[in-house]
């Protein structure tokens, strides 16, 4: 495994957005919305850093998020690998060098996520309709994660991305 400085940053933040998820998504929960840290942070990473996103982080990531919660154990394991797989396909294809793509598909994905997750719980037997579910689950929580994966965004792109000197947002030596 080549330890570069995207794993490494990679690998900080999934434990970053695990803790905070476990300590902070409580103390921040409105109702019946709580932010999910673990989804918004591996949105954020498969567009961020999309040529080496890879399935492991959102695997684990999410595996973490199913045993702490009360959802069947693999789902939001297979929906954060599938979204950022798909993320980080979308990017590679679409990226023009604006912020309005990557942000386009940050949102739509965050989005994508917490429709799937949804469509599977409800399937596996939570005991609502999912009309029910969407409009005071999953719309509130959906909204949620979208102002914390624009948030962390910024973060990530300084923190994760290793670009040459020269290039914006890098300090020169002199």
């Amino acid at each position: 495994m080549d330890m570069t400085r995207e794993t490494v940053a990679g690998i900080i933040g999934a434990v970053v957005a695990v803790l905070l998820q476990v300590v902070l998504a409580p103390a921040l929960s409105l109702f019946e919305a709580v932010p999910n840290f673990i989804v918004a942070y591996c949105v954020v990473r498969a567009v961020a850093t999309p040529a080496a996103a890879g399935a492991l982080v959102p695997f684990f990531c999410g595996l973490l998020f199913d045993l702490m919660g009360g959802g069947p154990v693999g789902a939001m394991a297979f929906v954060l690998v599938l979204v950022t797989f798909l993320a980080s396909r979308l990017y590679l294809m679409l990226n023009n060098d604006t912020l309005f793509i990557p942000v386009a598909i940050l949102l739509l994905s965050i989005v994508l996520a917490e429709l799937l997750y949804s469509m599977i719980v409800v399937a596996c037997g939570v005991g609502a309709p999912f009309g029910e579910a969407f409009l005071y689950r999953t719309l509130p929580c959906m909204l949620y994660d979208c102002v914390i994966g624009l948030l962390m965004y910024p973060i990530a792109i300084r923190t994760m991305v290793d670009r040459p000197l020269g290039q914006p947002g890098t300090p020169v030596l002199r």
